[in-house]
């Protein structure tokens, strides 16, 4: 009796493993949806419809793009946590799957648990800049210079909560500047008076702002990667000014829903580490002032998790509040 049910156990686990397989096989066999949290025409959008458009001719199937904009990308998002887990719906995770949670943001999923990682994709760093006329070269200057004024300096970011503004109140601690932010709703209008004097300090992604640094509107003084940015070459990294805990970024990934088969997960991990591999994929990104990088689903996994916890912190630290 118990050999035969030891046989029954063991045919029963060569089916699951079979039908997994099999799964996989068949997959893709129908169209495939990108949702991007974020309405067209921005470098989210051009990023996905990039990898959107390298999908298509690998798999064989339409790999399609749908724009999700709203609810600081929680509408986007709920949509990929409530569809089928079968890897026809995918999302191009944000950062905002760890800032959202640690600004306490009301979603309704668990950004932790409803999704399945798939992999990393691309990094776009901080930087920080100031108005060109100020009498400060690097960022030892600046550090000074900040340090001497009798009241805080304003610093311009691109919004209230978003990562380059939880990296700068997290860089500002770290060096106990004298500095206090000024939220923007976007980066053209805070990088607009930076530029025109009426603020002195902007700090945000490398792109554009790394741009007009390296176009002498700027001066740029430290960006937050290990390497230094293509955008912005002449400009110090974190680590050279001896700050590797302060290596940031604003990060992009694909993720599927939680309870995806791990053969489909597989096949689509191999896909996406295959295309930002292609040099043209590489030289693309690179345009819009992001590395490309690339994770196995648990070290994307671990990524949010830490993520997630050092800017909780960062936002409890500072009292930072976002309505939402």
């Amino acid at each position: 009796m118990l050999k035969r049910r030891n046989v029954l156990a063991a045919t029963a686990g060569w089916t699951i493993v079979g039908a997994s397989a099999v799964r996989a096989q068949a997959w893709p066999a129908q169209q495939i949806k990108i949702v991007v949290p974020y309405g067209p025409g921005g470098a989210t959008d051009t990023a996905g419809r990039l990898l959107a458009e390298k999908m298509t001719s690998l798999v064989g199937q339409q790999v399609i793009v749908e724009n999700k904009g709203g609810g600081n990308t929680i509408i986007g998002m709920e949509l990929v946590a409530k569809s089928k887990p079968d890897g026809y719906t995918l999302l191009l995770g944000t950062t905002t799957l760890a800032t959202n949670a640690a600004l306490g943001l009301k979603q309704p999923y668990d950004p932790l648990k409803d999704f399945q990682p798939v992999s990393t994709l691309a990094d776009i760093p901080d930087f920080i800049a100031i108005n060109k006329d100020l009498p400060i070269k690097d960022y030892k200057g600046f550090a000074e210079w900040v340090n001497s004024q009798p009241q805080k300096v304003r610093y311009a970011t691109s919004g209230l909560g978003n990562q380059p503004h939880l990296w700068a109140e997290l860089f500002r601690a770290r060096n106990k500047l004298n500095l206090e932010n000024v939220a923007y709703k976007n980066a053209a209008d805070a990088l607009r008076d930076v530029m025109g004097g009426h603020v002195p300090i902007v700090i945000d992604v490398v792109m554009p702002a790394g741009v007009h640094a390296a176009q002498g509107r700027l001066t740029g003084l430290v960006v937050s990667s290990e390497k230094r940015s293509p955008v912005a070459p002449n400009v110090p990294t974190v680590v050279e000014l001896g700050m590797p805990d302060m290596v940031s970024a604003v990060f992009f990934g694909v993720v599927a829903p939680a309870g995806i088969p791990r053969p489909v997960l597989d096949r689509l991990n191999a896909l996406v580490r295959q295309i930002i591999k292609e040099p043209e994929v590489e030289k693309k990104f690179a345009d819009l002032g992001y590395v490309t990088t690339g994770s196995t689903p648990e070290a994307y996994q671990e990524k949010l998790k830490f993520e997630t916890e050092r800017w909780t912190k960062v936002v409890k630290d500072n009292g930072i509040k976002v309505e939402g």
